[in-house]
């Protein structure tokens, strides 16, 4: 990889899975989840949230210092795990991908990635 993604790449990766909450059997697994998830994209200086509200998903640029979780990478890296190329399992074994705040949270997440 080592291409970095545009900003707007990294939209589209993450509309994509703001999108598979309306399939109402991802959505049933957000039931009372009311959590806002940061990511930050440190190549090209992007943050921008995911903020959950019970079956509900949406997405919003800027940083929330008080977000229950957050997941630093590179853009590129990120695109990769989204659209299937890359193990998000590798990428966080080999330090690619650093994760902050409630576990178990971060775990409901998976979901975005065993979805294509």
């Amino acid at each position: 990889m080592n291409i970095t993604a545009t900003k707007e790449e990294v939209k589209q990766a993450l509309n994509k899975w703001v999108k598979l909450v309306d399939n109402p059997e991802v959505a049933q697994e957000f039931e009372g989840f009311n959590k806002t998830m940061q990511f930050i994209f440190s190549d090209i200086n992007y943050k921008i949230k995911m903020i959950f509200q019970d079956k509900k998903v949406r997405l919003e640029e800027g940083l929330d210092e008080n977000s229950e979780m957050s997941l630093e990478t590179k853009s590129d890296l990120f695109v990769g795990i989204a659209t299937g190329e890359v193990d998000p399992m590798e990428a966080f074994m080999e330090g690619e991908l650093k994760t902050k705040g409630d576990m178990n949270a971060l775990q409901k997440l998976e979901i975005f990635m065993d979805f294509e």
